[in-house]
């Protein structure tokens, strides 16, 4: 299939931009870092993101990397870091807008984007507790599927330490995920506590240890191991992200490497699953905002029975666009994707003085044009994997990034059956 072999060609031969030259007459050494413009976030949370340190050669690149790795704590409308010399010493100043942090909120939507599928509720949210970075999130859901949540996060559990804590527990009520099931509904509790451990900018390594029940509707074989329908078992897994974008919300340089494996079972109970996975991607960009993205992501199942709920689907959370309301069902899947992004407004500022809260004042925008190509493919373990279709599409659209880490995006594509389709979706592709 040509559209493949141009994806794995794009992803292999683009030369990466995950590492960037310094200019070597540069001169000016740090002797100071100011922070200033955090009334709610502590400095180090800032500091700690940073290169440029007191002793550390001040050049362009350090600057704009400390801006990135600093907005990308999704804490600011807007990061600036500028400097001021005395001879070969420079004072740097690292000057934030803080966001909301505070607040409760409507929960309304469409789950897996699906106008007939809508869900509603209310959830409280604080995305920087103690001004450390900490986020604790309350909330339950109403509708189409129902749900209620609590989870803490904590990604510096001490100042001497860069040990992260993730802590949640949940019931849900949802819908199969099947077109071809008649629609029965999954009951699942669960209780998942994760520790991680971050090394340097760019790399952290997690551990998880939970505990989960799933009780369908109806039983019958293939929605549980048991068949009772109902599967209770722990579950661990070890995962390793190296994460080198530069903005995460519409990367445009860097890429991302995500390995995962997960043990679901052990000892009496009849679920007994290992899967594992990747998610790699890569941005190079091209010169003037322009960039182009590639990706490759795969997940792969074995041992045991494969209950519904373990199983994958192209058309909810990952989607093939040309494809892109189909639902693809399979135990593994494989999904490769490549992207030009050109820029028709480059991310910029306005400051609107007419809102009255300070923290919405700021508001980041911009517009980018896309090309794109995806291709993807599924496949059961009884299965020859040659002999699965793929299934591909490429096109074109307009991305919008709003304030607050939002995108939306208008796409038209056509897939390689030639049936068209166009449709709107409110968070980046990859």
């Amino acid at each position: 299939m040509k559209l493949t072999r141009f994806i794995w060609f794009s992803f292999f031969l683009i030369p990466a931009s995950l590492l960037r030259g310094q200019d070597a007459d540069t001169t000016l050494t740090v002797r100071e870092v100011v922070v200033q413009g955090n009334e709610v976030t502590k400095d180090f949370v800032i500091l700690r993101e940073m290169a440029l340190r007191p002793g550390i050669e001040l050049t362009q690149d350090a600057i704009e990397h400390d801006r990135d790795q600093i907005y990308n704590l999704g804490l600011f409308n807007r990061v600036d870091v500028d400097y001021t010399t005395r001879g070969s010493d420079a004072i740097v100043y690292v000057t934030v807008n803080e966001r909301w942090y505070l607040f409760p909120y409507p929960i309304f939507g469409l789950r897996y984007r699906d106008i007939n599928k809508l869900y509603y509720g209310l959830g409280f949210s604080h995305q920087n507790f103690r001004g450390r970075n900490e986020k604790v999130h309350l909330s339950f859901a109403l509708g189409y599927d129902r749900w209620a949540s609590l989870m803490y996060q904590n990604p510096k559990l001490t100042d001497g330490d860069d040990l992260y804590l993730n802590a949640s527990l949940g019931v849900l009520e949802m819908h199969s995920l099947g077109s071809d099931d008649g629609g029965y509904l999954n009951t699942n509790a669960s209780a998942v506590v994760t520790l991680g451990k971050r090394f340097g900018f760019y790399q952290t390594l997690f551990a998880t240890a939970g505990y989960e029940v799933w009780q369908v509707s109806q039983a019958a074989a293939g929605r549980t191991a048991s068949a009772s329908g109902r599967d209770a078992f722990p579950a661990v897994g070890l995962r390793y992200r190296y994460d080198t974008r530069n903005v995460r919300e519409y990367a445009t340089d860097g890429g991302l490497l995500a390995l995962a494996v997960t043990k679901s079972g052990f000892g009496e109970s009849e679920v007994n699953l290992v899967s594992a996975g990747f998610d790699a991607r890569r941005y190079s960009p091209l010169g003037g905002g322009t960039a182009v993205g590639v990706r490759c992501m795969t997940n792969v199942v074995w041992g045991g029975i494969v209950p519904r709920y373990r199983r994958s689907f192209f058309g909810y959370d990952e989607r093939i666009r040309g494809y892109f309301n189909d639902k693809i069902e399979s135990e593994s899947q494989l999904l490769a994707s490549t992207e030009l992004r050109v820029p028709i407004l480059l991310p910029r500022y306005f400051e609107a003085d007419f809102i009255q809260i300070p923290q919405f004042r700021m508001l980041r925008y911009g517009i980018y044009a896309a090309v794109f190509a995806d291709a993807g493919r599924g496949w059961n373990r009884n299965d020859h994997v040659a002999a699965r279709p793929w299934y591909g599409g490429v096109g074109a659209g307009l991305h919008f990034l709003l304030p607050y880490g939002a995108t939306i995006r208008t796409e038209f594509a056509v897939n390689d059956r030639g049936a068209a389709e166009v449709y709107v979706d409110f968070d980046t592709s990859f």
